[in-house]
């Protein structure tokens, strides 16, 4: 049997903008009839998924026009920002990424002991990859090795968004030097998305010490690389992928001269540095995972020596220090005894930190995905320790595998970051 949808057609629902005059055209083509406001419109579109977004966007240049604009997009998000997901991004056979997301847990007394995960996209590719930190603001940045002639690579960003399933090549950074790594950060105020690239040399008395640092705003028109100055903070990565933006400032961790492991504040705004000293409490030798604490920087550590990201069953605390100052450098620290529960659950599984979700739950993750696939929740509020087994994510064998917390739904297309065409 034939259902409506086959049917739709550009006449068929008639929307009008605010403070004008309605048309008199209903929603099956008859006159005398008032049309579907606009509101109303946003408001039945914004609930679907961003999947079925997307296919209703096929429908008609109509209805393309009426949910790619900026209101929409916006009221979209925000009703995404109140639900949002876990997304884990598997590597698999070494050629392609697999986007998934799950709903994140919001009840601290929920007793659900499984999820069912949605698969997004996939993203083939053809060299080495690697994840260039989380979702920020929905869009997800990648960086890849691409073979060039004569047997060299370069290194090429990527920037994904698996709500819509697109995903947008960028220029190559502009440098002569080996290693590459990028950055994604979003600008709430001027709401952009700015990607930050560092280059440092494999020789030399400075080693890992970055030299060129390279900012390219996402946006309509040419995508190009501008120098930026980082004379006032020199320093070298530490070349992981725990890095975190909240409010427009994305920090991660590095090192400045005499190997003294700090943590480095980009302004996506202003496009300007400082560095944050680590307290004397935090751990230097190990780096602790970065997240967000009700809109302010904190760092997550394990309270055994020697195995400060990994959690098992014999972990008795864990340590969350929350920036207080920045510009006095000042970190508060919280202790969390676990509760005799937390053995009980986690068993011998080895974990790490995923991150830190709105309701104050610690989320992490097992080290190794090969069974049955597992995520974690600690309520530090309320003290209970959750189980959850993910369904619907399917991995091979020695898959890589990153959970990102607190990922939105962003329904903006990949094709309103290339240049417009006259």
């Amino acid at each position: 049997m034939k259902t409506r949808r086959q049917h739709v057609s550009e006449d068929d629902v008639t929307v009008c903008r605010r403070n004008t005059r309605p048309k008199t055209t209903s929603i099956n083509g008859g006159e005398n009839a008032l049309p579907i406001p606009i509101d109303l419109v946003f408001e039945i579109f914004s609930r679907l998924s961003a999947t079925s977004v997307a296919i209703c966007r096929c429908v008609s240049k109509l209805w393309a026009s009426t949910l790619g604009c900026q209101d929409f997009k916006e009221l979209f998000l925000k009703r995404s920002s109140a639900c949002p997901q876990l997304l884990f991004v598997v590597g698999q056979n070494f050629d392609v990424f697999s986007f998934f997301s799950s709903p994140q847990l919001q009840n601290p007394d929920a007793n659900s002991s499984h999820a069912v995960a949605t698969r997004l996209m996939h993203f083939p590719f053809d060299s080495f990859y690697e994840m260039s930190g989380g979702s920020v603001h929905g869009l997800v940045c990648l960086v890849y090795n691409k073979q060039i002639p004569k047997g060299r690579k370069e290194t090429v960003p990527v920037i994904c968004n698996p709500s819509t399933g697109q995903s947008l090549t960028l220029p190559k950074v502009r440098t002569k030097r080996v290693n590459v790594i990028s950055y994604l950060g979003y600008d709430p105020v001027g709401k952009q998305f700015k990607v930050l690239s560092m280059t440092w040399p494999i020789l030399g008395n400075q080693k890992g010490m970055c030299g060129e640092h390279q900012v390219l705003t996402l946006g309509p028109g040419k995508l190009s690389w501008r120098l930026i100055d980082c004379s006032a903070v020199p320093h070298g990565i530490l070349y992981n992928e725990n890095r975190i933006c909240i409010n427009g400032v994305l920090y991660y961790q590095a090192w400045v001269l005499g190997f003294s492991k700090v943590i480095i504040c980009f302004d996506v705004s202003s496009e300007k540095f400082t560095v944050i000293n680590l307290d004397k409490g935090m751990v230097r030798w190990h780096e602790p995972t970065l997240v967000n604490y009700k809109g302010k920087l904190g760092a997550l550590t394990a309270s055994d020596f020697g195995s400060f990201r990994t959690v098992s069953g014999d972990t008795e605390c864990l340590q969350l220090w929350v920036l207080v100052d920045a510009e006095k450098h000042e970190w508060l620290k919280y202790t969390y005894v676990l509760p005799p529960l937390w053995k009980n659950v986690v068993g011998n599984a080895r974990l790490h930190f995923v991150g830190l979700t709105g309701t104050n739950e610690i989320v992490l993750s097992s080290d190794d995905p090969s069974g049955p696939f597992c995520v974690f929740y600690y309520n530090f509020e309320s003290q209970t320790v959750r189980k959850v087994e993910m369904q619907g994510i399917h991995v091979v064998t020695n898959p890589t595998v990153h959970i990102f917390v607190d990922h939105v739904e962003n329904v903006k297309l990949m094709e309103m970051f290339l240049p417009r065409v006259s």
